[in-house]
């Protein structure tokens, strides 16, 4: 059992069959029984289910960097016989926790203790705004300096993703520019969802940025959804130099009427992902709001989930792919591809029995896509690749 930041409580289980002494080894045996199949010593963790969800209707909050309790407690014949608490800690011992001081840049940065200048990570989180320290601190424990940077939703940030300024990003850069310990020629980003569109975007306006890893990534810069009351416009996500970078809009009345029966009367999770397909279908749109991502200076990692439900990343990542081949792009380009996951992939040993996800600004429910084995067998994959691609790169 383990609580996440939210303060829900989660458990999983497994029922082995016991060697002679007595003895289980979950990276040898299989359970018979519990939360998941298969043999996999990560199994108990990433099979957690919130107490009293039964449904996947919850996800596993985690945000920030403090440590975990994880209770284990083992029992035979219907009786408790051993006990103990594990500490996960994303945090390694003496890592240095700086907050990013410059004109109104929120930001956390973390320098592990090494003598030398390091490369340093600027972590981006997606649509539920804020940002994420628990990515930025286990990148840390190998060596990086990372920077968990927020662009919206928290204060003194705007409230909603849209009009965000890619000068404000400039601002975070010049700042680890002047930390004595951060290498700023040599300056990686990795990026969510959303935050993998705006990673794609900055890698393409920013030399200084070397390498980019995109999760779920998206081929076109998107309007936030919402429109300009006087101009009766698409209002923009991001601007630069005071001038709107032109995004491809959502055809949202249409997707509306659709939804209303299943969403509105049935109360089932929202497929954004038949939204954003549709709003690809439009060709000069698409073309006008295609991220310049031949531009980047660096090579790309791209990872995407065969079954994402809440837009099509995989389409978009083959499209990202295709532009660069047919530019020549000078740098390396990959693209990782689970058939069986879905958008939500995180790092290792994280519940993924969350099937739906509540995000900031939307009424309903949101269908995530993928099931739990494919999504932690998937980030546990990607995860290792993307160390492998910093350590190369940076």
């Amino acid at each position: 059992m383990v609580r996440d930041d939210a303060g829900r409580e989660w458990e999983s289980s497994g029922v082995y069959v016991a060697t002679t002494d007595g003895k289980v080894d979950t990276s040898v045996h299989e359970p018979i029984g519990g939360s998941y199949r298969g043999v996999d010593c990560t199994g108990l963790f990433w099979s957690m289910n919130a107490k009293g969800d039964g449904g996947g209707r919850v996800a596993f909050c985690k945000n920030s960097a403090a440590s975990d309790d994880v209770s284990v407690l083992v029992g035979a014949e219907g009786a408790q016989i051993a006990s103990a608490t594990l500490e996960r800690r994303w945090l390694a011992p003496d890592t240095e926790m700086r907050e990013l001081d410059a004109g109104g840049v929120v930001g956390s940065l973390y320098i592990p203790k090494e003598r030398d200048r390091r490369p340093v990570i600027i972590v981006l989180g997606g649509s539920g705004g804020g940002y994420d320290l628990d990515k930025a601190a286990l990148l840390s424990r190998r060596g990086f300096a990372t920077l968990a940077l927020a662009y919206f939703g928290i204060p003194p940030l705007p409230q909603w993703l849209h009009r965000v300024p890619l000068e404000y990003f400039a601002g975070a850069m010049e700042w680890l520019g002047a930390q004595e310990e951060i290498d700023a020629g040599a300056i990686g980003v990795l990026g969510i969802s959303r935050g993998a569109e705006l990673a794609l975007l900055l890698g393409s306006h920013f030399p200084q940025i070397r390498a980019v890893a995109a999760y779920a990534p998206s081929a076109v810069a998107w309007s936030s959804g919402g429109f300009d009351k006087e101009t009766r416009q698409a209002i923009p996500c991001w601007t630069w130099k005071d001038e709107v970078i032109p995004s491809a809009p959502l055809p949202l009345r249409g997707f509306i009427a659709r939804s209303a029966i299943p969403v509105g009367l049935l109360r089932q999770p929202v497929k954004f992902c038949n939204l954003f397909r549709r709003a690809l279908r439009n060709r000069q749109a698409v073309k006008v709001a295609a991220i310049p991502v031949e531009q980047t200076r660096g090579p790309i990692l791209l990872i995407s989930g065969g079954d994402d439900k809440v837009w099509p990343s995989s389409q978009m990542s083959k499209m990202i792919v295709k532009r660069l081949k047919s530019c020549s792009f000078a740098y390396d380009v990959e693209h990782l591809n689970y058939p069986k996951a879905g958008h939500s992939l995180r790092y290792p040993s994280m519940p993924t029995t969350a099937r739906i996800l509540r995000s900031r600004g939307v009424k309903y429910p949101i269908l995530l896509g993928g099931n739990a084995v494919a999504d932690a067998h998937a980030q546990e994959d990607a995860w290792r690749h993307t160390i492998a691609f910093f350590n190369k790169n940076l």
